[in-house]
């Protein structure tokens, strides 16, 4: 199985084309595989690129894995995790991730937070969180604008393959037909 991205910033200005099209990605671990139509845990994935439907604890399917992979592709594309959360004297990894979540993203819809199973592990009242108070919202753009030294014409790109892997409504959230016709991953 292979697959190549378009890396940008540095990252991508160090590698040739030709670099590119001999990365060879092998998948490991599926220690957590399960069928789509029979779930068998409510815990899956690994923390950075665990779901925010899985995080609150709601029924997850297919969409739950286009969310990693869009935590991946964020990766391989700029060396470092979209999130990766840590938790505090007072606060949970849990928590941590859903605010960073939170922060890139933007406020969860109050329909979809307080849907879920552990929304009250998480929310005092809609949008905010029990535990954590202070967010610093940020950019997908400012983040690899300033941190990563992206250009805006590799932002943008980038940003509309992204974004829908991460949406914090499953139904809505790009499907993998969809990821796989988008430009970017095509771009030279």
């Amino acid at each position: 199985f292979s697959l190549s991205f378009h890396l940008g910033g540095d990252l991508g200005n160090q590698l040739e084309h030709s670099d590119l099209m001999s990365i060879e990605v092998k998948i490991a671990d599926l220690g957590s595989a399960c069928w789509t139509y029979k779930p068998f845990s409510k815990e899956i994935q690994t923390q950075p690129y665990r779901a925010l439907e899985v995080l609150l604890g709601l029924d997850y399917g297919t969409p739950a894995d286009i969310w990693s992979t869009g935590c991946l592709a964020f990766e391989m594309a700029t060396g470092e995790c979209l999130f990766d959360p840590r938790p505090g004297k007072y606060f949970s990894r849990d928590d941590d991730h859903v605010a960073r979540i939170i922060e890139l993203l933007g406020k969860i819809p109050p329909q979809i937070a307080l849907s879920w199973k552990k929304s009250t592990k998480f929310f005092s009242r809609p949008g905010a969180l029990l535990r954590i108070s202070r967010l610093l919202p940020r950019s997908l753009c400012n983040i690899l604008v300033e941190t990563h030294n992206w250009t805006k014409h590799e932002v943008a790109p980038f940003s509309s393959f992204l974004l829908p892997t991460l949406e914090y409504a499953p139904e809505k959230r790009a499907t993998a037909a969809q990821c796989l016709q988008h430009a970017w991953l095509s771009s030279p």
